[in-house]
């Protein structure tokens, strides 16, 4: 990674500050932007890896800072990232259209930016590389079909890893599940070339949740009738995505049926026991399995004799009853419970309870008594710690940079209200949303995400009459921030 730079654009110090300490931290090289012009001028002399770009800046905008990019025959082959507080479908839709090759949501969380960064530049190179094997020609045949092996199965795995990062609870489910797949067609006796069919078959099953936007793949509340469809969506999604790499026809056949029932009542075909490819049979026990033996937004890592319970109950329903019976035996054989997510980092008791098995610095009774500090001043410290990787450090450096940036955000509202500059003002809001957030300042973020609608619909009274309110509340927890900064010695 050391060699890896990466530019990032964004017209707020507090999210520069956030993405240069996450990358910096794991060893990539971070040059920090304040605008789309100077980006356009850096790249003129420097030619990053990667470029991270805010969608809405002051000055030109992350849509014409790309399309400015892309028009530049030197660097339209450096892939962008777009960073964005937006969770709505049309602004990732316009993204990619735009030809961005993801987007992170604000306020970073730390795994998912890292993950993506990860894939996209791993992706790029892998494609770069498969660029220039294609223009040589190989002497010795079998080499060369051993390399695109090679290179064929680090750009699954890498595609694997960019679908799970969409979603922040199901890191690494792609690679568990294929892992769990093969061992069950190692036991149920197929040929090591059949296995590594099943592997690869594993390892994308999930693809359709490219399709799925972050905003409901992430949400930690039930989700509507409407949002349930867009989940559901995802095999057949999986499947157009497939079906034309015609030498692996079974990859788009496991990423269509995985959801597919024993019994007949899965979806999205309704296929019943043996329609169900055999292979899609294996992957479908593994990535239940996987499901609840990780954390997901709804439910924490479940104890082993539960997942027994539910594979039983559902042998013959769900299951294959031959294949749910293999997963048994795996399950019988793992005493020490190390088939689930990150095994080191937690014990798992009998009542399904995770127990993380590291102290943490929040433990000690002087960061409690900050944290509480702040909490009874406004803040939801959980969410501030989580954005700044539950380091305490971090998120008082934070929380410092939120303060030192709440005068100009006011004098930059109240000016764009007394002149009538909507358009500016959204672009402030929006700011002020996520960098709020970032700390843990949910009122004041909700008051933003309002107040940038309005101004997004050109509602203009609605924004002179909620600007006060918000400016106010902003004051009032910068006063806070700053009493328990003081009394805790944190300031500078």
């Amino acid at each position: 990674m050391a060699d890896y730079l990466i530019a990032v654009a964004d017209d707020d110090g507090g999210n520069l500050k956030v993405a240069n300490c996450i990358l910096s931290l794991y060893g990539y090289k971070v040059d920090c932007l304040h605008s789309g012009e100077e980006l356009l001028e850096y790249v003129k002399s420097n030619k990053p890896d990667l470029i991270l770009l805010d969608v809405h800046m002051t000055g030109i905008d992350g849509f014409e800072t790309i399309q400015k990019l892309k028009a530049d025959h030197n660097v339209r082959n450096i892939p962008v990232i777009f960073l964005t507080a937006d969770d709505d479908a049309e602004t990732e839709t316009k993204a990619l259209t735009a030809g961005a090759a993801d987007f992170v949501g604000k306020p970073f969380v730390a795994s998912v930016l890292l993950l993506r960064v990860k894939n996209t530049i791993e992706l790029n190179r892998l494609q770069t590389d498969l660029k220039k094997e294609a223009k040589k020609l190989s002497v010795d045949f079998l080499e060369e079909h051993r390399r695109n092996e090679r290179l064929s199965m680090q750009v699954v795995q890498t595609l694997a890893g960019a679908v799970d990062a969409k979603d922040n609870y199901t890191n690494g489910h792609s690679s568990r599940v294929a892992e769990y797949s093969r061992e069950i067609a190692r036991s149920a006796g197929l040929s090591e070339k059949e296995q590594e069919k099943v592997y690869m078959m594993g390892l994308l099953h999930d693809v359709g949740k490219i399709g799925v936007p972050d905003s409901v793949m992430n949400k930690p509340t039930k989700l509507t009738p409407e949002e349930y469809e867009l989940i559901k969506s995802h095999p057949a999604v999986g499947y157009d995505i497939l079906k034309n790499i015609t030498e692996m026809p079974e990859l788009a056949v496991a990423a269509r049926w995985h959801h597919e029932w024993y019994d007949g009542s899965g979806y999205p075909d309704g296929l019943k026991g043996e329609e169900i490819p055999k292979e899609v049979r294996m992957i479908s026990v593994a990535d239940a399995y996987d499901a609840m033996s990780s954390r997901r937004s709804y439910h924490d890592v479940f104890a082993q004799e539960y997942i027994k319970s539910e594979l039983i109950n559902g042998k013959g329903t769900q299951f294959d009853p031959v294949y749910a019976d293999i997963m048994l035996e795996m399950i019988e054989e793992d005493t020490k419970y190390s088939m689930r997510e990150d095994p080191d980092a937690y014990m798992v008791g009998d009542d399904g309870v995770a127990v993380e098995q590291t102290s943490r610095n929040d433990d000690n009774d002087f960061v409690f008594g900050f944290l509480s500090m702040l909490e009874a001043g406004g803040l939801d410290t959980a969410v501030g710690m989580k954005y700044c990787m539950n380091d305490t450090e971090f998120y008082a450096e934070m929380l410092t940079e939120f303060t030192r940036g709440a005068d100009d955000r006011i004098r930059h509202l109240e000016e764009c209200v007394a002149c009538g500059n909507i358009e500016q003002y959204r672009t402030h809001i929006h700011s002020l949303k996520s960098s709020s957030k970032t700390v843990g300042a949910m009122d004041i973020s909700e008051q933003a995400r309002i107040l940038e609608e309005a101004a997004r619909s050109g509602d203009g009274r609605a924004v002179i009459d909620g600007t006060p309110a918000v400016v106010a509340d902003l004051r009032a927890i910068v006063g806070s921030i700053l009493m328990a900064m003081s009394i805790y010695g944190l300031t500078e």
